[in-house]
């Protein structure tokens, strides 16, 4: 089970193994996404295993509530479901908003979840191949390390360990200085939109340094959109369709850069769009 508008390997990973892949679309509330757990419980049945919990969400950037976490442990634990939380922009937490992991919202959430971290999207070393696994519930762990180890996947090289190490004892305040730098960054793509493309609207993300950018207002086809902007601007962005239902449409922006790479693919956007009048 996945929550569309979500990271497409959610979706291709599953395929990918023979596996049959759930949609529990998230429900749209003006600018803000939420789960819609009565269409959750009318999918599962019993071939249902897995739901993938992006936490907090990509591309839309939700870091989510208590009370959200707990009304999905106790359908997964009801329905006899592992939770697998994705959590590796759980470092990137912005505008004073909080990062709340799974598995520490209830003995529920604990006992039925696998999380998932890596240091790769806060620090940006993605190439070191570093990541973590934490699985509370003893009975679990022992199944899902068997598996790590049957597929020998279960040791890093001492060149990811050490850094990794160095990036969590070492790195906080340029941690924080960057997310200072990815909040101004949200900020200005947010206030250029309103003020000269007032079409496209961003969803400030709660957490990470991805925009999504809901550019139904153009009134253009989601094909039109892709052209308009990786032809006509000369932008690289990502296509929302490959995030899955909801992501027609739409665009995630990467804001993760200098202030004047973003000032650039603005201008370009906004002079693309100025030619369709």
């Amino acid at each position: 089970i996945i929550q569309p508008p979500v990271y497409h390997p959610f979706r291709l990973v599953p395929e990918h193994s023979g596996r049959e892949v759930v949609m529990n679309p998230l429900r749209r509330v003006g600018d803000r996404y939420e789960m819609d757990f009565e269409q959750l419980e009318q999918v599962i049945d019993d071939k249902c295993k897995i739901l993938i919990l992006a936490n907090p969400h990509n591309p839309i950037g939700i870091a989510w509530d208590r009370a959200t976490l707990e009304r999905l442990a106790e359908i997964a634990v009801e329905k006899n479901i592992v939770v697998i939380s994705d959590e590796i922009h759980c470092d990137m937490a912005l505008y004073g908003n909080k990062h709340l992991p799974f598995a520490s919202v209830s003995e529920k959430a604990a006992k039925c979840s696998i999380t998932f971290g890596a240091p790769s999207k806060t620090f940006n070393i993605a190439g070191i191949v570093s990541s973590y696994a934490i699985v509370p519930d003893p009975e679990l762990r022992e199944r899902f390390y068997s598996w790590l180890e049957a597929g020998e996947m279960d040791m890093a090289t001492i060149f990811a360990m050490t850094a990794t190490e160095a990036a969590f004892t070492k790195g906080n305040e340029w941690r924080k200085q960057m997310l200072s730098y990815v909040e101004r960054n949200i900020d200005f793509v947010d206030q250029f939109l309103k003020e000269n493309i007032p079409a496209i609207r961003a969803i400030k993300p709660e957490a990470s340094f991805l925009v999504w950018l809901d550019l139904s207002g153009l009134g253009l086809e989601h094909h039109e959109v892709i052209d308009l902007i990786t032809n006509g601007a000369k932008l690289a962005v990502n296509d929302g369709a490959m995030f899955g239902p909801g992501g027609e449409q739409h665009v995630r922006l990467n804001v993760g850069t200098q202030r004047a790479v973003l000032e650039q693919a603005l201008r370009q956007l906004k002079m693309a769009i100025d030619k369709l009048k």
